[in-house]
């Protein structure tokens, strides 16, 4: 692609101040889009804001906080956004994380949950009618972080919230698939408009999220890091799926996607599955849109 390709585009990047996020921020930035990479520590997201643009050169780079673990927060951040970018023309659903125990917030969901699937849900629900209105002859792209963590166990809609049998993978793996489900009807419930909806398996990459997810977590970093990959290796797909030109990146589908192919999911990752979350998803919302 040319240095000028995403020239007059506008990203938002969630989770974009460190890994993936921050590899294919910069990226997208470098090939000359206005890139909003949003934060949740401030001092970190301005370190990030000021490495790409003394790195690429490029000055349309903003800055917005939000804490995921807090439908408030996000819904706030969504309505700056909002004002201050009436056109989106790719939204990256990147931001997550692991933790070692079960934990509530305040606003009383299971952690994981919120910060890894409900949280992005929101904003995605909020900031439709900016991608919508950058949908013109260019297609725009929403793209979500999957895993292929998401193959650990089917969703229990009796208990989202993980409150009879909590573990940091089974936390980690179902929120996951959500985001996997999440693209899968939200392409379904977009079907005549120009968006391409996606979702991908970046790899097992060397990234903090090993340090932040408890004793298991780290002991499997360490097991595997010999053989995972690297951030730029982990971000090829993802900014693949929301910036290249081919056909197949373009008609994603609600596919989900590993090193720029279409993947095997689950099979319990199922249609109906993904239309029964997203109906919960919107009631669990509902107050904070």
């Amino acid at each position: 692609m040319s240095e000028t390709a995403l020239s007059g585009k506008n990203y938002v990047v969630t989770g974009a101040n460190s890994g993936i996020g921050f590899f294919s921020a910069r990226r997208f930035a470098q090939l000359g889009a206005n890139v909003a990479l949003v934060c949740r520590n401030e001092s970190r997201g301005r370190d990030a804001v000021a490495q790409i643009i003394a790195t690429t050169g490029n000055e349309n780079i903003s800055l917005y906080l939000a804490d995921f673990s807090s439908l408030a927060s996000v819904s706030e951040m969504a309505d700056n956004l909002l004002r201050d970018i009436p056109k989106i023309d790719v939204l990256c659903n990147n931001a997550g994380g692991v933790n070692g125990s079960r934990t509530v917030t305040e606003e009383g969901f299971e952690t994981t949950f919120v910060s890894n699937h409900l949280s992005g849900f929101l904003l995605t629900k909020k900031l439709l009618p900016a991608i919508l209105n950058a949908a013109g002859e260019d297609q725009v792209r929403i793209v979500f972080t999957s895993s292929y963590g998401h193959f650990d166990s089917a969703l229990d809609f009796g208990d989202l919230g993980l409150e009879e049998s909590y573990s940091t993978l089974k936390a980690y793996g179902r929120s996951k698939l959500m985001n996997l489900l999440s693209a899968r009807e939200l392409q379904h419930r977009l079907v005549g408009e120009n968006v391409a909806v996606s979702s991908f398996h970046p790899g097992t990459i060397r990234t903090p999220i090993w340090n932040k997810g408890g004793a298991l977590a780290r002991l499997l970093g360490l097991i595997l890091y010999p053989f995972m990959k690297n951030v730029e290796q982990g971000s090829d797909t993802f900014i693949w799926l929301a910036s290249a030109e081919d056909h197949a990146s373009k008609g994603a589908h609600g596919h989900y996607f590993y090193k720029r192919k279409r993947a095997k999911t689950a099979k319990f990752a199922t249609n109906e599955d993904a239309k029964r979350l997203w109906q919960i998803s919107e009631e669990l919302i509902a107050p904070y849109c």
